[in-house]
């Protein structure tokens, strides 16, 4: 009876530690660091120093087979900081480290048997996101800066599914805890400057769990120097417009159009010398729809031609005219004038 029992418990130990060993992935590495290299740093500083290196480098040897090496080399720097943070990270050591002296003066080596879980390693697995028919707006940005705010809320909206408080992180967060983002579909309505978005963002659910922990921009960054404080520009279509037309005829003229704060639109026609005011038919975020009535210089110039205005960007503007039968009188592109 007492052999049984024997058996039991060394067969049930055995297949404890197989279990063990079928739940966690380790590895031994040792680092070495220079104290010469830090001559600030105490011993205690040194082998903390010593050990970060080498959980990092144990991480990096763990995980290698789950992060792409691009998504290593993308987030380096949240690798560095995941493993490191205070929790212990995924990176878990058993037992103390092992301080030593390397082989050349000033040398502290720094040797853990280092090791993840299964559930570790599904934390810092891949995962993706799908978004369809996505929504943003916003009348008061150019197309070409709308176009990258709309794929940033895409981001932000896609991994906050996962960690709702990313909804209040800046779009520069969001972006480091995308290790991929594949726009399959996006959409541009004119009229109401919207763009619709489908696609998926892949993310690493433990990155995204120990995000607070993670710099908002990379260590690049924090060495370029701050761009000058610009001027608050006019946005919309208020202000002056100028620039060149063709005709049909194959001349040209200049048109200058200025639009008031309270909504009253002037045209001028210098070289013609003649001009009016532009009485809005239709109005939305990118387009306007006018019809002209002369003030002056009606013996040279056409009257009621209806003029569209259509932003293509924060400082130009597309100007098509037609006479009231239809026929095309002039197109061009006007530029905002510096106020």
């Amino acid at each position: 009876m007492k052999r049984r029992s024997r058996f039991v418990i060394l067969l049930l130990a055995v297949c404890l530690g197989w279990t063990s060993l079928l739940a966690e992935k380790s590895v031994t590495k040792t680092v070495t660091i220079n104290r010469l290299l830090y001559p600030d740093k105490s011993v205690e500083e040194l082998k903390q120093i010593a050990l970060d290196k080498a959980k990092y480098a144990a991480a990096k040897e763990i995980f290698g087979e789950v992060l792409l090496s691009e998504t290593v080399m993308a987030n380096g720097k949240i690798v560095d900081e995941f493993v490191r943070e205070r929790s212990g990270g995924v990176i878990h050591v058993r037992g103390n480290p092992k301080f030593s002296n390397g082989k050349n003066l000033g040398d502290i080596q720094c040797t853990i048997e280092a090791y993840a879980t299964d559930e570790d390693i599904a934390a810092t697995t891949p995962q993706t996101i799908t978004l369809n028919d996505f929504k943003y707006t916003d009348p008061d940005v150019p197309l070409k800066q709308l176009k990258a705010m709309a794929e940033d809320a895409f981001i932000v909206e896609a991994l906050s599914k996962v960690k709702p408080s990313l909804r209040y992180e800046g779009p520069a967060k969001a972006r480091k805890l995308a290790t991929g983002v594949d726009i399959e579909k996006m959409d541009f309505d004119v009229d109401t400057s919207t763009f619709t978005i489908s696609g998926s963002v892949k993310y690493i659910p433990a990155f995204l769990e120990h995000s607070d922990v993670i710099e908002t921009t990379e260590i690049t960054d924090r060495f370029k120097p701050k761009p000058p404080v610009q001027k608050k520009r006019r946005r919309g279509f208020y202000g002056k417009w100028s620039g060149y037309i063709m005709r049909p005829d194959g001349g040209s003229s200049e048109v200058s159009i200025t639009i008031e704060d309270n909504g009253q639109v002037s045209i001028d026609f210098p070289l013609e010398a003649c001009g009016g005011d532009l009485i809005v038919q239709e109005k939305s975020a990118r387009r306007a729809e006018f019809v002209l009535g002369l003030t002056y210089g009606a013996d040279v110039c056409e009257d009621r031609l209806d003029i569209v205005l259509q932003k293509r960007s924060e400082d130009e503007l597309f100007y098509r005219a037609k006479s009231e039968d239809g026929t095309p009188s002039g197109e061009g592109s006007l530029f905002r004038e510096e106020e």
